[in-house]
């Protein structure tokens, strides 16, 4: 399942971290990968980490994410700013032995499916590449509906198959103006998006400081319940999901 967002800031990791944790709870053995990262810094926490952390896997770092940069800008830009070169095939062999390992493997994306990965490949083409079904993650307040129906749009005019649409509470919802937005956005997501809709999924504050404790309250949300039933229908065909 290839976990791609509306726009960078969304919610990607812990969601996708999140959905780790519950497959996990349904007795799935499951694989993370975080093809290309930038913004790493040495010693400070990484989404390739956190995610290897919620899977609890023992898989290789260099095949959990092929590419990491430093710099906090598209992964082209990154690559170039070092004076690398990002390869398509060194992801694939990647994705290829991380497949045949798990049951489930979330493949994080990096920023929307338009962000360029390499001169001639952006996520959207790796996407394909991988063949993987799509989760999309956006934002549940305002804004939240154009960035999401651009991101659907993009994938279906691919043929790219999109599983649902997760919708994050990025902000607290404090006011009264806030709250009819969030509602009208969910609203009508839920009639246009031709997807299932997901959340909106709680907001979670200082969400880097705690991210362990606050993926585990995730994984047990029942909107995140929901979305890993989903998942795990896809995975596993017409078998009957455990619990």
């Amino acid at each position: 399942i290839f976990v791609t967002g509306t726009d960078t800031g969304v919610g990607k990791t812990v969601t996708t971290a999140a959905l780790a944790v519950a497959s996990r709870r349904c007795g799935m053995s499951v694989g993370v990968m975080k093809p290309v990262e930038t913004s790493v810094v040495t010693g400070q926490p990484s989404d390739a980490g956190r995610l290897k952390q919620a899977a609890q896997g023992s898989d290789s770092p260099d095949l959990v994410r092929p590419y990491a940069f430093r710099l906090p800008v598209a992964p082209l830009d990154a690559a170039r700013t070092e004076r690398r070169t990002i390869k398509i095939p060194t992801i694939m062999r990647a994705y290829h032995e991380l497949q045949v390992q798990h049951d489930l493997l979330l493949i994080e994306g990096v920023g929307g499916v338009h962000v360029p990965i390499t001169p001639t490949v952006g996520v959207l083409d790796l996407i394909k590449k991988l063949s993987a079904p799509v989760l999309v993650v956006g934002r549940a307040g305002l804004g939240g509906v154009n960035h999401a129906l651009l991101t659907l749009n993009a994938l279906r005019e691919r043929k790219v198959p999109i599983l649902a649409l997760v919708l994050n509470r990025t902000v607290s919802v404090k006011t009264a103006v806030a709250r009819r937005q969030e509602r009208s956005t969910v609203e009508l997501l839920r009639e246009s998006a031709g997807v299932p809709v997901i959340g909106p999924l709680p907001y979670m504050a200082d969400v880097d400081a705690r991210f362990e404790r606050a993926v585990a309250q995730m994984a047990a949300n029942s909107e995140m319940k929901k979305l890993t039933r989903l998942v795990l229908a896809s995975a596993q065909g017409t078998r009957r999901l455990p619990g």
